[in-house]
Formats: C-alpha cells, sequence, structure tokens
C-alpha cells in the first residue's frame, strides 16, 4: 500500500535523528526525534510537490515513482551509517523501555496508559476511518487537492470559490501525497493527527526548557491534549493544528538555540516559522514576538555576525517556500497574498481595516468572549449583554465591519470549527494573574509576555470571527506550558490533581464530535433525562398519521404548519416512556445511526451539510459510471463532498470541476486544458436555461437545492461570467 512507503521514510528519519542525537534522556530524544522527523519529511514533499509541479507529474505514478526511490534511499542511508560505525542500530532497543514507560512512576503510567487507550487510539481510528466532512476542507482544502491531481500541478486553475487559490496551501501539500499514494482519501486525517501528537512533544519540551520535571511536563501536554478544538481538529483535514505544531516546533528550536550554538537547531527553528506561516499566516502574527526577542538574545549572546547568519537563513528558507506560492498569485491577483481591494478578484478582507488601542480592546474581549460560553442560554445572554454594553461605554461599535467579519455573541457550540476552549481559557487567565506575582525564571516571563504579545498583535491586526477558536490554538499552546509552570514551580501541588479532571471532562469530545461521532452521544444523553422535543414536526403526511396514532396523548393533533405541540410537560417517568414511543415511530432514527461507525461513508460526508445530502442523494442514481461532470453553481461553493460521495457509489468515477466561473481566470494555462463532461450539476436552473442549449439536454432531474443536466452528447463548453 503506498501510504506504507511514506511510514517507511519517516520512520528512517526518526532512526536516523534518535541514533545520532547527542541529548541525554530517553523520553527527550524521543520526542526530539520525532519532531525533527516530522519537519524533516515536510520538507521532502515540499520538494517533490514542487518539483513534480513544474513537469505537470503530479500523479500517482510519480508519487509513487519517487517515494519508492526516497524511501529506500533513506533505508540505503540507515544501513549505510550503521555499517560505518555512525550509529548503532542496536540502540533502538532503547525504544523497548519507552514503550514500557520505563523509569516514570506508578501514577505517570496509569495516566499515559489512559491516554494512549482512551484519548489516542479512538482519535487514530476516526483519523483512518471518518469521512473527511469539515465545511472548509469540501469548500477549498481537499477540493484544491482535487483539482491539483486533475491538473496535474499546483498552479492556480479557474473556480468559483477563489480561496481556494490564494489562502496557504502548505498543509495541503502534506495531504495531497497521502492522497497520491493510497488512492483515496482515506488517510488525510493522519496529517493533522501526526501535527496533533507533534505539538504535545514539543509542548512537554518546552516545559523541560522551563525547569519542569516529569510531573510538570506530563501537566503540560496534557492541558494541550484536553483542549477541546485541539481534540476535534485532530482527525480532520483542517489546517490550524498544522500550523501550531510548526508554531510550537519553532519555539521550541529558538530556545534551543538560546542553549547552545547549533545548524541543526536553527535550520529546524527557521524551516518550521516558515512552514507554519505556509500552512495559516495568523501564525507569523503570533511568532513575531518570539521572534523579536530570539533576536535580541541571539545578538546579546553571540555577536553580530551569527545574528546575520540566523538571519539570512531565516530569509532563505522563507524565500525559498514562499516563492513558487506568492508567484502563482502575483501572476493573476497582482498581490503575493490576495486578491486586491476594487479588482474584479476582491474577495473577503481579513486583516482589521482600522487601528487603536480601544479597537485591539474590543477585538481582544470579543475573542476571549468566545472561549466563556457554557451550555446555559441565560448564562451566555448575560454574558453578552455585558460585552455589548462595555462596548457602548467604550463607543465603539460591537459589530464595526472594520473590526470583525462575524457578529458577535456569547453561545456554547459544540462545533468542529468554533467549539470554546472554557476551561483551559480560565486556567490560563489565573495562571497569567499569578505568574505577576511568582518568583520564577526570567525566561519564563518574557516567555509568557510573548504569548500574550503575539495574542494582542492578533487582535490588532486581524478581524473578529466565531471561527477563531481554532485560530487562537498558539496561544492556548503556550498557555498549556503556563499553566503547567504556575501550577508546578509556583503552588508546587501533585500534577495528577489537575490532570484526573481534564481528562474526564474533555472525554465526550474524542467520542462526541458531531462530525464523525464514535457513540450517538446526544441520542444517548437525551434519552437518560428523558429529553423530548416540545413540538413533533412531520417530514410526511405519512409520517403524520403515524404520529397521531401513537401520540396523540401526549402532542396536539393537528397542529400549527404539520407542527404539534406537546400538551404539558410530563415528570421525568411519562417522559421515557414517551421518548421509547418517539424512538418506536422513527423519531429518532437518524440521531441513533449518527455515529459514525453505522453510517455509510457517502453521508458521512455530508454531516456538515445534511441538506445538501439529501438533495444530492436523489441525483447520484442517474450519474453513471466513468462519466464527467461539470460543475455549473452560482454560488462561491466548493463540490468535493459530491465529488466524494460519487466517488464512494460508482466504481469508475469521472472527473468533477468547474465549468462557469470568472473570464479573468480564463488566461490561466489551467483553464485552456480541455475538460469535456456528459453532465451538469447545478444550483440554479436559470443558469441552465441561459447555457445549456436545450437541443442538448436528454433529462433534467431536480431536487430542492440541486439540479443534474444529462446531456444528449459531451460538451467542452465553459460559460465565462
Amino acid at each position: 500500500m503506498g501510504i506504507c512507503l511514506l511510514l517507511i521514510s519517516f520512520a528512517c528519519i526518526f532512526a536516523i535523528f534518535f541514533l545520532l542525537s547527542s541529548e541525554a534522556g530517553l523520553y527527550t530524544n524521543l520526542r526530539r526525534s520525532f519532531i525533527l522527523s516530522l519537519i524533516t519529511q515536510a520538507g521532502i514533499i515540499f520538494i517533490f510537490n514542487e518539483t513534480a509541479s513544474l513537469f505537470n507529474a503530479i500523479d500517482t505514478n510519480s508519487a509513487l515513482f519517487f517515494w519508492i526511490i526516497e524511501a529506500l534511499g533513506m533505508f540505503g542511508l540507515v544501513y549505510y551509517l550503521n555499517r560505518s560505525g555512525k550509529i548503532d542500530l542496536s540502540r533502538l532497543n532503547e525504544l523497548t523501555g519507552a514503550f514500557r514507560l520505563t523509569g516514570l512512576d506508578k501514577t505517570h503510567k496509569i495516566v499515559i496508559a489512559f491516554v494512549m487507550v482512551f484519548y489516542m487510539l479512538p482519535l487514530l481510528f476516526l483519523a483512518i476511518y471518518a469521512a473527511p466532512n469539515n465545511f472548509d476542507s469540501h469548500m477549498y482544502h481537499l477540493n484544491r487537492i482535487l483539482i491539483w491531481i486533475y491538473n496535474g500541478n499546483l498552479d492556480h486553475f479557474p473556480t468559483m470559490h477563489l480561496q481556494q487559490l490564494y489562502l496557504n496551501v502548505f498543509a495541503e501539500y502534506l495531504v495531497l501525497d497521502t492522497v497520491l499514494l493510497a488512492g483515496s482519501d482515506q488517510f488525510s486525517g493522519l496529517v493533522q493527527f501526526g501535527a496533533f501528537i507533534g505539538s504535545i512533544c514539543g509542548i512537554g519540551l518546552i516545559a523541560k526548557k522551563f525547569g519542569l520535571g516529569k510531573d510538570g511536563q506530563l501537566l503540560a501536554a496534557i492541558c494541550f491534549l484536553t483542549l477541546p478544538i485541539g481534540i476535534f481538529e485532530s482527525t480532520s483535514t483542517q489546517v490550524d493544528l498544522c500550523g501550531c505544531f510548526f508554531f510550537i516546533a519553532f519555539v521550541y528550536f529558538g530556545f534551543e538555540l538560546l542553549e547552545r550554538k547549533s545548524t541543526l537547531a536553527l535550520v529546524a527553528m527557521m524551516q518550521s516559522l516558515a512552514f507554519g506561516g505556509f500552512s495559516k499566516y495568523t501564525i507569523l502574527i503570533f511568532a513575531i514576538p518570539f521572534a523579536i526577542y530570539f533576536g535580541i538574545r541571539i545578538l546579546m549572546q553571540y555577536r553580530l555576525a551569527y545574528a546575520m547568519k540566523v538571519l539570512a537563513v531565516a530569509v532563505a528558507l522563507m524565500i525559498i517556500t514562499f516563492s513558487p506560492f506568492f508567484y502563482r498569485n502575483y501572476t493573476i491577483f497582482g498581490h503575493v497574498m490576495h486578491p486586491l481591494r476594487g479588482t474584479a478578484f476582491a474577495s473577503e478582507e481579513l486583516p482589521a481595516n482600522k487601528h487603536s488601542v480601544l479597537f485591539t480592546l474590543s477585538n481582544v474581549i470579543k475573542n476571549a468572549g468566545l472561549n466563556i460560553g457554557l451550555p446555559i442560554t441565560s448564562f451566555n445572554r448575560v454574558l453578552d449583554d455585558n460585552i455589548r454594553l462595555f462596548h457602548e461605554t467604550i463607543g465603539v461599535n460591537v459589530d464595526d465591519p472594520d473590526l470583525s467579519i462575524d457578529p458577535f455573541s456569547v453561545k456554547y457550540s459544540v462545533h468542529e470549527d468554533m467549539i470554546p476552549n472554557t476551561i483551559h481559557f480560565w486556567l490560563i487567565v489565573v495562571a497569567g494573574i499569578l505568574l505577576l506575582f511568582a518568583p520564577v525564571k526570567r525566561d519564563v516571563k518574557w516567555f509568557w509576555t510573548c504569548s500574550a504579545l503575539g495574542f494582542l498583535l492578533f487582535c490588532t491586526l486581524m478581524k473578529f470571527q466565531l471561527w477563531s477558536t481554532r485560530t487562537q490554538m498558539p496561544l492556548f499552546a503556550m498557555g498549556a506550558i503556563m499553566i503547567a509552570c504556575v501550577y508546578s514551580l509556583k503552588l508546587r501541588w501533585k500534577a495528577i490533581y489537575l490532570i484526573a479532571p481534564l481528562l474526564l471532562l474533555s472525554l465526550p469530545f474524542v467520542y462526541g464530535n458531531p462530525s464523525k461521532e464514535l457513540v450517538s452521544i446526544n441520542f444517548i444523553t437525551r434519552k437518560a433525562l428523558g429529553h423530548i422535543p416540545i413540538a413533533i414536526c412531520e417530514s410526511t403526511a405519512e409520517a403524520g398519521k403515524i404520529y397521531e396514532k401513537y401520540l396523540s396523548e401526549y402532542y396536539e393533533f393537528p397542529g400549527k404548519d404539520n407542527c404539534h405541540p406537546l400538551k404539558r410537560w410530563p415528570d421525568y417517568a411519562e417522559r421515557t416512556k414517551v421518548f421509547s414511543l418517539l424512538e418506536k415511530v422513527g423519531y429518532y432514527d437518524q440521531d441513533r445511526t449518527s455515529n459514525i461507525i453505522s453510517m455509510n461513508r457517502d453521508r458521512a460526508y455530508f454531516l456538515s451539510t445534511p441538506d445538501n445530502y439529501l438533495n444530492y442523494k436523489a441525483l447520484l442514481p442517474h450519474i453513471r459510471a466513468d462519466r464527467n461532470v461539470g460543475v455549473m453553481f452560482r454560488r462561491n461553493v466548493g463540490f468535493y463532498n459530491y465529488w466524494s460521495s460519487t466517488d464512494n457509489n460508482v466504481e469508475r468515477p469521472g472527473q468533477m470541476d468547474y465549468i462557469r466561473y470568472m473570464k479573468e481566470l480564463a488566461p490561466l494555462p489551467n483553464a485552456q486544458k480541455k475538460f469535456c463532461y456528459e453532465y451538469v450539476l447545478s444550483d440554479d436552473l436559470t443558469l441552465i436555461d441561459s447555457f445549456i442549449p436545450k437541443g442538448n439536454i436528454a433529462r433534467i432531474y431536480s431536487s430542492e437545492l440541486l439540479h443534474l443536466v444529462e446531456l444528449k452528447r459531451a460538451s467542452c463548453q465553459k460559460v465565462l461570467f
């Protein structure tokens, strides 16, 4: 299986770093080597992707050829280093000690065993088994990968969703190779899962740099492990966790470089910064204070000549990493990062348009507000009202479009993109306050100062978004270390007193992610509580008759707009009886089968957009195998979920690509490539009437939101506007 080539390559790289390292301590060497291996593997993937793109050779065959040669080369390098005496393969036996948790006390062993069984194994299973169904992944992360493979290159292409072009791409570079080698998206979640493990390793190592022992390092790692947004992202094809890993690696190797001059630490530090920014631009914002701090310290410790060397390495790696992508952006948008305002390509503007102390304070409060909501509506309304009152007091519009993308609100949403990190947020706030009075090392205080300044810069430079709990991940990563520092160095309490509640409170997020539930937690919880709907709404007349037959004693029939209200709120015993009746008539069928194991894969792709699934499912049987589908959308959206559903239902899926897009994209080389199709998928009948000749329409199949046109003859026509 092609994916094994990546694993073999990674294992060889890890063995080399582990055996060449002079680091004292098995667990330190293990974690450090794992991080270095991730960075190195990422660099190799970058080189292959960009090189293959130059020759329009991004496909399964080129990927297999490259990774076979690369894996054999790495295996040969390990063999050569062992024969020449530079490494000793017998030292790998030390890893058995790590697997046995040698040198750790009983409490630590129990915690790690619990984490492996109840956290890591389920998350690994989800990363591999669950269909990638994240909204942004379908809109552009995975959609752009699909089109790269069609085109054989990484160059820009005609699309209705411009974010597929200009937003950062490095995490998708990593996912691209898993798709090429596996022939599907089955292993695409392993990229973020690997970043999750790498982040945990890096956080523990930074904690060690600050003098924390095994207890404190474990606490720091658990603080990040139990971060709700981190748990959710660890199995997704989003990019924030990937960017966060590189940020953590940048900080760790920065502190390592301050301890001693090291070419390896310098390159790892700066390449991590480049890859982090290439994955998510906001990583560079959080990194600015650390970059200044490291720069000043390096200048003071190692003098000007070495500081200039560090700067040269940083600039060189940034240029190498960003140049191809920036060139692609500039040739079409006239700007290296994004489309310019006032042009035909003008799109969403994420940077804040005005700046002042009050505007920064506003965004700090609003971003903090994303992490203070509880599943108590009345509580959230009080907080929301007070934050709005505060904004009125300082004279700032809470929803100023120059400062916000989304309207502000305090809420608690168990959503893969925006779940709050409530407990961790308050722990960080308390730790930050205590740090002001704690007699800790100077590096620790500077570390927290840089972390806080990074968050302030983020709130100053970027508009507020409801989705920002995931872009705030670097703050929570550094906050996990601060919590451990204050807890272990100042309070000196046993780490297990905080570790145990964090593990137990975050465990439901492992099994109850609505986008990929292992257990139908919502259904089970409601059944245990006897929670019944205050009104039941029928989807069909037949369903209404069944509801009336069994539930007329408790609900009023007929009800307004086909919804039948509860006559009175019954006690618990009676509610459980009603719940059982609702279950019997099929009211909870979808909730009961919402877990990822009992769900077919094509439905799982649409868990973020269930309405689209029902509409596309009605059209899917009409698409014959090995037929291309032209996408003629009016909306600026992706189509990966539609294609992936087709891929899982026909033996030989055809291609699916945009045939309607802006005329300004027509000059692109990839727009000149011929794409012919037998079907057209559209979200607007007027587009079909306007652009498809009636004489070439065999049939039109329609659902509420979508329309599928079967053509009499294949067409290669593009629709430009």
